[in-house]
């Protein structure tokens, strides 16, 4: 279940991972989803009303669910450090938009977010204490 990613024409997949994400509606709950970073976007799946179910249920719906693809431009988009509750080691990605996902992990995501964008050419610039925007 979920849609597959389609690429734009010409565009280029820089990374291809999974990352644990924050997601739910009202409550938010931890998920490991695909993340793929490309030269023109970020794009995480996004489970649905599944995320509560996703680690409980454990390897059988992780293979049945793969989740909706929700994109973020590179253009504009922002990192900075997330909170939800009392939990503020998150990495909060936020496009023009408004849109936002969490990553946990700050330091570790950032350091991934970062070094993905540097390794193929993607700038990220910090613009306060604890934020960055990506200059393409």
């Amino acid at each position: 279940m979920g849609k597959k990613l389609e690429l734009y024409p010409g565009e280029n997949i820089l990374v291809d991972t999974k990352r644990s994400t924050l997601q739910g509606k009202k409550v938010k709950f931890p998920v490991y989803s695909r993340c793929v970073l490309t030269d023109q976007r970020f794009v995480y799946f996004d489970l649905g009303k599944m995320a509560p179910f996703h680690m409980q249920l454990g390897i059988l719906l992780i293979l049945l669910v793969k989740g909706n693809p929700v994109s973020f431009p590179l253009e504009g988009l922002r990192a900075s450090r997330g909170k939800y509750a009392r939990n503020n080691k998150l990495l909060e990605l936020k496009a023009i938009d408004g849109s936002v996902v969490l990553l946990n992990g700050f330091e570790k995501s950032l350091e991934w977010f970062k070094d993905s964008l540097l390794s193929n050419g993607v700038g990220l610039s910090q613009t306060g204490e604890e934020e960055w925007q990506v200059t393409l």
